[in-house]
């Protein structure tokens, strides 16, 4: 079989890594894929050679179509045995937006979680050849062997780090992992956070600007101590890390932490579990999928409710309106749950992490993505 697979993957963004990742799962179980980038932002990050070296592979002869793009950018064609959209929804009740109508005109919708299955289903999304579930693929050598460059930050080489990765956005529910660890850890616990964050457009000194000053709101609010120094430290990271360096942050870290109010995958979360760093998500979206809930060792799932969808800074301004359901995690989890991680460094079994990965390996969703282009 030929599939071409349309994706914004040069864009530098959790959605162009997972774009690259199956591919690179579908190369891995021998399928022959055409990769074309469908540009975004103008921006061109750089991919891995593989990838380029697929692109000079011609189109013609592709008997299946896989558009991993925004649903603004789909095209309805009957040119394929199949065309595929891969549906990268964060929140439910989708059935109001515009991106429903363009979702309507493909063959079949692969979806990378079980709760975007099911709202799907709920919102009445029908396309004919069904919805089906795809998860993200992660390639399984990169969480063997040390980093080939280190991280040293002196306020916190000697504590026990909570750690951060992620985009400077409402969505992600930064101000809630900022709140519940100062709740949590006073002066006797020998604690830090982390906070690895990017926002696109604006400079990394500005991005550093922004989280101290929302770090500062929290704990004004908080009134634990009158003097900030008095609270355990945060490390502010804004500048771009290389895949390395994200990878030494992983293994510098003890315990990572994004109970989000939504996510399709959040491909750092994965690499935590994978990494052992038992990470700290929301019971929705992506991590439901992959966390275990019966082993602490992979991680937790913090509980909370569905709510009214509350996102001021939404990159587009038709989605993650008031009419669409995210999630609440409860701050009280989220402080009780890094409270075990910290009291429990030692009886966690790194090791979990990774054997759950296995199942969500290039060679595991590859042959799945076979699967369902062949039935």
């Amino acid at each position: 079989m030929k599939v071409l697979y349309l994706g914004h993957y040069k864009e530098g963004t959790g959605w162009a890594s997972a774009s690259i990742n199956a591919i690179s799962a579908m190369e891995r179980v021998g399928i022959d894929v055409v990769p074309r980038n469908i540009a975004l932002t103008g921006l061109q990050y750089q991919v891995p050679e593989n990838i380029l070296e697929l692109e000079k592979k011609p189109v013609a002869g592709a008997e299946y179509c896989i558009q991993h793009l925004l649903p603004h950018h789909l095209v309805g064609t009957d040119k394929f045995k199949k065309n595929i959209a891969r549906f990268e929804g964060e929140t439910l009740n989708i059935k109001m937006q515009p991106w429903a109508v363009h979702l309507q005109q493909m063959d079949e919708i692969w979806v990378p979680n079980s709760d975007s299955w099911s709202s799907l289903i709920s919102d009445g999304i029908v396309v004919k050849g069904g919805l089906k579930v795809v998860p993200h693929p992660s390639d399984m050598s990169k969480f063997f062997g040390s980093a080939s460059q280190q991280i040293e930050i002196p306020q916190a080489d000697s504590t026990f780090k909570f750690y951060y990765i992620g985009d400077l956005n409402e969505r992600k529910n930064l101000a809630s992992v900022v709140k519940c660890f100062h709740s949590e850890f006073g002066t006797s616990d020998n604690v830090s956070l982390i906070i690895k964050v990017r926002k696109y457009g604006q400079s990394p000194s500005d991005t550093v600007s922004q989280v101290s000053n929302l770090c500062a709101a929290v704990k004004a609010r908080l009134r634990i101590y009158k003097n900030d120094e008095h609270y355990a430290p945060e490390v502010v990271i804004a500048d771009d890390l290389p895949d390395e360096g994200v990878k030494a942050l992983h293994q510098y870290g003890d315990c990572f932490v994004c109970p989000s109010h939504g996510e399709a995958w959040s491909i750092p979360s994965f690499e935590a579990m994978a990494y052992g760093k038992t990470p700290i998500c929301s019971n929705f979206g992506g991590p439901a999928d992959f966390i275990d809930p019966q082993d602490k060792s992979t991680g937790t799932l913090v509980g909370g409710q569905l709510s009214i969808c509350d996102c001021p800074d939404a990159a587009f301004p038709e989605i993650l309106t008031g009419r669409e359901i995210w999630f609440d995690p409860s701050e009280l989890e989220i402080k009780k749950s890094m409270r075990y991680y910290y009291e429990n460094r030692h009886a966690i079994d790194r090791q979990a992490g990774i054997k759950r990965a296995k199942d969500f390996s290039y060679e595991s969703i590859g042959n799945k993505i076979r699967e369902f282009l062949n039935g």
